[in-house]
């Protein structure tokens, strides 16, 4: 969806009206593919984008944030895919906007130079955590803040949970005991309590900021369909929850 440039219905702090336009992008959409030539960069109105080379995530980035400058300034194919998130509400912008920029604006030029360091230094550790996207429809990408709760003791939730990244991990707790944390990012968790529809015994709060899917229990039939490698990995995460529940019944926080 084409929006007119600066008609945003909000105020933007980075200039619409000098924007070649302004889209908005469902999950999972491509905003820019790896290889492709480009001779715009791009700024995040509203929302999250991943980016990746060659299947392999190498950051995920926020509103505010700007991407695409390499192959403007190096005049070479774009060298990674960008894809968001949820929906996302970018801006692009040609090379007489950087120019602009640099010499009218210090501000932008200051949030540029910002951005662009925040995204070299956690380049090294996003490429630590990398997981597989599913492009599904309907699925919900959820942010959480640090001490957020994502799943409540005592709730039926009706879905299943994977970990796509977190800060510090998933606190999961029963009553005021601690169970266990959820860190490795493609971890699923809730299914059975999910495929059961029972309420959750277990509570899952995030612990730094997270970033979570949330599946419909016949989600499930999508991803052993599709996804078989993943589905099995999810099964022997749930095999493995059940096996260590029969050994401590008095704390079944295998089926969260």
């Amino acid at each position: 969806m084409k929006e007119a440039p600066g008609n945003t219905g909000k105020k933007d702090a980075i200039h619409p009206t000098l924007a070649h336009g302004i889209h908005t992008y469902r999950y999972g959409d491509e905003i820019v593919r790896e290889g492709d030539e480009n001779e715009s960069f791009y700024v995040i109105l509203d929302g999250h984008v991943r980016i990746s080379r060659q299947g392999k995530k190498i950051r995920q980035i926020k509103a505010q944030d700007i991407f695409g400058l390499e192959h403007i300034l190096t005049k070479r194919p774009s060298p990674y895919t960008a894809r968001a998130m949820d929906n996302a509400r970018i801006a692009s912008y040609g090379p007489d906007a950087l120019d602009h920029f640099v010499r009218n604006n210090p501000r932008m030029t200051q949030m540029i130079l910002s951005s662009t360091m925040y995204q070299l230094t956690t380049t090294t550790l996003s490429f630590s955590q990398e997981i597989d996207v599913f492009p599904m429809d309907g699925v919900r990408v959820s942010f959480y803040t640090d001490g957020q709760v994502l799943v409540e003791e005592g709730v039926i939730h009706r879905e299943f949970f994977r970990l796509i990244s977190s800060q510090k991990g998933l606190l999961v707790t029963e009553g005021s005991k601690e169970r266990r944390m959820i860190r490795k990012p493609g971890e699923f968790f809730g299914e059975l309590a999910g495929i059961l529809e029972i309420p959750s015994p277990v509570k899952v709060t995030s612990i730094g900021e997270s970033v979570v899917e949330a599946y419909a229990v016949a989600d499930m039939d999508v991803i052993v369909r599709e996804y078989p490698e993943t589905a099995l990995h999810a099964m022997n995460i749930l095999i493995s929850h059940i096996h260590t529940a029969g050994k401590h019944p008095a704390g079944i926080d295998g089926i969260e």
